[in-house]
């Protein structure tokens, strides 16, 4: 099969540019509102971006002396996320630092103002935060379209409401002593724990996934939670027999009714459970014999798997980087998947990606 890749950006590389992944984060976003995703790399010496022309991109320029390793931030102690934390249709930066929450407000043409510390928590001083232990997120909580801080501490789960100009509320506890480390023993390496609207209401719910299966806690509506409540049997450490070192899962629409649904990669393929709209779930079922542990011999350190749109239908698609090529299953729209067909040789594992040193992402360009 032919090559339909090229070289866009002699940049964000090991090789070119000097990019560790134990050293630097790469990210994708709109940072002009022309709706075209450009190149974002948290380097050593600040904050890099390559501008989508939409046929090609530009080369790499210094947009922020902030944010790097320079700085002191390092991938083994801070979160750095772009946002749009103002509704304006462009992304901010946020990061999880030493002090606390530190944003750099986007100035509406892809260049930004200096970092400021914006809330005293979350931090790895500022409340002892750790990235073996403690999860942070942005989700809107509230309805109200603006970015919130949902945080996973030592004991409770935590909120920080936006206040729309990039700075957010004292946080709160949303949820005492559950699916935290220190609350029922929910740790990193057996349970991940996520964000989706599981209603259709436009509020983020919390999905984790405990040793007894999957644990949901609804969002009321204005930023509080209900109580976790075992929703499935399975996909758990125990139910299932589901380890974070062998199986992915996610949580995204798959039958296109505007409400999250899991999707598990287990060891004999894809297992998907259809969400109720009330926070309940049918049962599993195998939806694919592929993607899996022992189905095509997939693994997580070498071959990342997503869960995404990749036609516009509202219903979410299966892909994936394996060994030797990029496997794809399309969506019928209604929660069928088609064969796994193969997309591309390149980016592949035997193609020289997979390593420590290369970043494989999906992205809307």
């Amino acid at each position: 099969m032919p090559r339909t890749t090229k070289l866009a950006v002699a940049d964000f590389g090991y090789i070119a540019g000097g990019w560790r992944i134990d050293q630097h984060v790469r990210l994708i976003g709109d940072t002009t509102g022309d709706g075209l995703s450009d190149i974002i790399g948290f380097g050593s010496s600040g904050v890099l971006v390559s501008r989508n022309n939409g046929d090609s991109f530009s080369a790499s320029s210094l947009v922020l002396e902030d944010f790097g390793s320079a700085s002191g931030w390092s991938v083994d102690r801070h979160v750095r996320y772009v946002a749009d934390l103002r509704k304006k249709g462009y992304v901010d930066i946020i990061g999880f630092g030493e002090g606390g929450v530190v944003v750099s407000l986007n100035n509406g043409d892809g260049t930004y103002a200096p970092a400021r510390l914006v809330l005293k928590d979350f931090g790895f001083n500022a409340g002892g935060w750790r990235l073996d232990r403690h999860l942070r997120f942005l989700a809107d909580v509230n309805g109200d379209g603006v970015l919130d801080i949902v945080a996973f501490g030592q004991k409770d789960v935590f909120v920080a409401l936006g206040n729309g100009d990039g700075t957010f509320a004292a946080p709160r506890t949303v949820i005492n002593k559950n699916l935290t480390y220190s609350g029922w023993g929910w740790t990193l390496d057996k349970h991940p724990r996520t964000l989706g609207d599981l209603t259709g209401d436009g509020r983020a719910d919390i999905i984790g996934f405990a040793n007894a299966g999957v644990y949901v806690v609804l969002n009321n509506g204005d930023g509080t939670f209900q109580q976790p409540k075992l929703a499935v049997w399975d996909f758990g450490a125990w139910a299932g027999f589901w380890q974070v070192s062998k199986h992915l899962r996610f949580v995204a629409d798959v039958n296109g009714d505007g409400r999250g649904d899991i999707v598990g990669f287990g060891d004999s393929g894809v297992y998907v459970a259809i969400g109720n709209g009330d926070g309940t779930f049918q049962a599993p079922k195998l939806v694919i014999s592929d993607f899996g542990y022992n189905a095509g011999g997939w693994r997580v350190d070498k071959h990342p798997r997503f869960v995404v749109d990749l036609t516009g239908d509202g219903a979410a698609d299966i892909i994936g980087f394996g060994q030797d090529a990029v496997w794809v299953s399309y969506n019928d729209g209604k929660g069928n998947f088609g064969p796994v067909q193969k997309l591309t040789e390149e980016f592949s594992f035997d193609r020289g990606w997979g390593t420590s040193n290369t970043v494989r992402l999906i992205a809307n360009l």
